[in-house]
């Protein structure tokens, strides 16, 4: 069970990912700029940074630097991971199919979101794999314990031999 035993260094190594998102919301003109690399000159700003746009920049930033630092808690929370597995995989899910509908690999303009889609593909297939061997999307606690407890298949249990009676 493989997803499910490695199911918690994803969401620690991944919700670090996901929170560093939370540059958006603390520098939106740099992390625009500089992260995805939208282009920049005067025009640009004048008519774009001053109409409001850094309101959606900084809600982005902090709804998904939130989702990262609850993917992080359920690390070590498992009574958190049945929802926050869903809920993560709801919103990166939805960013790779925003990306793959818009052309993202065609569009130049859409380049710098390409680590993003790196990392919500990454959950995305990672939380099917863990669903397929739960077999259900909210798995209960105890199932889960179980599949991590379980030895893997074709793998039996090293046993060493009790020394007071080789002797």
């Amino acid at each position: 069970m493989f997803f499910t035993r490695h199911l918690s260094k994803m969401l620690f190594v991944m919700g670090l990912a996901t929170a560093s998102c939370f540059i958006y919301a603390i520098a939106p003109k740099w992390a625009i700029v500089n992260i995805l690399r939208l282009p920049y000159d005067e025009n640009f700003a004048a008519n774009y940074f001053d109409q409001g746009h850094y309101f959606f920049y900084y809600h982005w930033g902090v709804m998904v630097g939130f989702m990262g630092v609850v993917m992080v808690v359920a690390a070590f929370k498992p009574t958190w991971r049945a929802p926050v597995v869903f809920y993560s995989f709801a919103e990166k899910a939805w960013m790779v199919a925003l990306y793959v509908a818009s052309r993202g690999f065609a569009n130049p303009n859409t380049y710098g979101y390409f680590p993003v889609l790196v990392v919500d593909a990454f959950v995305s297939l990672w939380t099917i794999g863990y669903w397929i061997e739960q077999r259900s999307l909210f798995p209960d606690l105890e199932s889960v314990r179980r599949s991590m407890l379980a030895e893997p298949e074709g793998e039996s249990p090293t046993v060493l031999p009790d020394p007071e009676k080789t002797a």
